[in-house]
């Protein structure tokens, strides 16, 4: 039931995301041009390269929360609690402290390229991590409502960014003047900081008085050492990390050896791509935990293969859709400014066809020992898809990265998936002790 609500929660959190999305992005171009477009994507694509902020600590208090007879009153939790909060904290002072080294050295600037030159670029950047750090102090709230199973209202309340950070948008470019059009992006970031406001308050009222003893003995280091969160989920962190990164660092790769007019382009086409692979990763983390429940009451029959095919299929028949109507829907979006052409439509389709693919594989083979599997295989794709992307970008231009990243899904996710499969086909089917359906969340 839970998984159902994740996905209902998705679909209508996609919609509303993808509507405005294209509302913004119209908003944008018609108001600036394609450079604080171009700069406007690489400032809200930096918090989808840092997906690792409790450095996979997360895991432990998913699992803490869902395993806990009363999380209110839980003695060892609130430990848990203060040592991720601790955690934390400090990723976010030593982000704020590489925030402020690269402000002053100018590093912001040259990680931008041409964007970095627009006027005010840095001290944007500098903003919008200022206020990024501040959402990761807050982090413990959606991991605590994972492991009550009501990721669903973690989806809802993380899909108030979009229309929040559109609303934004407006204010600064009908009141702020073109002074202002180098700061856009620092509407995404404040939304953000709401909604991870908001559902801090959720948790602190469903779960009291857990949240604030734990705030209490945060800063208490030695008289409260709390417990140990990182002997349990480096795995899992390694796949947290390697996919956000690879594609993540497409843009920056673009904005180094390619265009402004490269990197808006990506980002335009990629409002609907990642919505729909938002879409596919809510349907592909539901996996697991129907996999888990089967292969614990001995009714798991057959491998993934078929679920693979079909996932990968509905991409493909998404993406020769968004083909069709492409000339139309991104001339809408861009009111005429921009041009997605048709290879980087097929090139974006190929890589999420690719990325659906390995969802029932990787979800299949999430016991203990396929977990540790799959550490070497993401890392691989994540190492193989950076290298192409530098390689194929100033050669093809913007699908170099695309297909870079296909091919490494291909050579290091899908292959090796699939022969793990087969060699371990017998104890994959055979009944086993049900993982623990908590940890699904954290993954996605």
């Amino acid at each position: 039931m839970n998984s159902l609500l994740a996905l209902g929660a998705r679909g209508v959190t996609m919609v509303i995301s993808l509507v405005c999305g294209v509302i913004t992005t119209r908003m944008i171009l018609g108001e600036t041009d394609i450079e604080h477009y171009a700069l406007y994507t690489l400032l809200i694509t930096i918090p989808s390269l840092l997906t690792f902020t409790d450095l996979g600590s997360g895991a432990v208090l998913v699992n803490a929360v869902a395993t806990s007879d009363d999380v209110r009153t839980d003695k060892k939790l609130r430990l848990q609690v203060t040592s991720v909060g601790r955690i934390l904290l400090l990723f976010a002072s030593g982000l704020m402290l590489i925030n402020t080294v690269l402000l002053i050295t100018g590093g912001w600037r040259a990680l931008f390229g041409d964007a970095g030159a627009i006027p005010g670029a840095p001290l944007a950047a500098f903003l919008c991590i200022t206020l990024f750090s501040l959402t990761v102090t807050l982090g413990v709230w959606f991991r605590i409502l994972l492991g009550q199973r009501r990721n669903h209202l973690v989806i809802l309340v993380q899909g108030l960014i979009s229309p929040v950070t559109m609303g934004g948008v407006w204010l600064m470019l009908t009141f702020g003047g073109r002074d202002f059009d180098s700061y856009l992006a620092v509407a995404s970031y404040g939304a953000s900081l709401l909604t991870a406001v908001i559902g801090f308050l959720l948790v602190t009222r469903s779960t009291a008085p857990l949240i604030p003893d734990a705030l209490r003995v945060l800063l208490r280091w030695r008289s409260v050492p709390g417990v140990r969160v990182m002997d349990v989920g480096w795995p899992m962190l390694a796949q947290m990390v390697t996919y956000p990164i690879a594609v993540g660092s497409q843009r920056y790769v673009l904005a180094q050896y390619g265009t402004p007019t490269d990197v808006a382009e990506y980002g335009v086409a990629g409002q609907v791509f990642f919505a729909l692979n938002g879409l596919v990763m809510a349907a592909g983390v539901a996996l697991w935990p129907q996999f888990a429940r089967r292969r614990h009451r001995g009714e798991l029959r057959r491998g993934p293969y078929l679920l693979s095919l079909l996932f990968g299929g509905a991409v493909a028949a998404a993406t020769l859709f968004v083909w069709l109507i492409g000339p139309w829907l991104f001339e809408f979006i861009t009111r005429g400014e921009l041009e997605v052409r048709t290879s980087t439509i097929l090139s974006f389709g190929c890589m999420i066809m690719f990325t659906a693919a390995v969802y029932p594989l990787g979800m299949f083979i999430m016991d203990k020992p396929g977990i540790r599997f799959q550490v070497i295989p993401t890392l691989a794709m994540a190492g193989v898809s950076i290298v192409l992307s530098i390689v194929l970008t100033p050669i093809l231009g913007i699908v170099g990265p695309l297909l870079g990243v296909a091919f490494a899904l291909i050579v290091c996710q899908v292959i090796p998936y699939v022969i793990y499969i087969h060699r371990h086909r017998e104890r994959l089917l055979a009944p086993e002790r049900a993982e623990d359906p908590a940890s699904v969340v954290e993954s996605s």
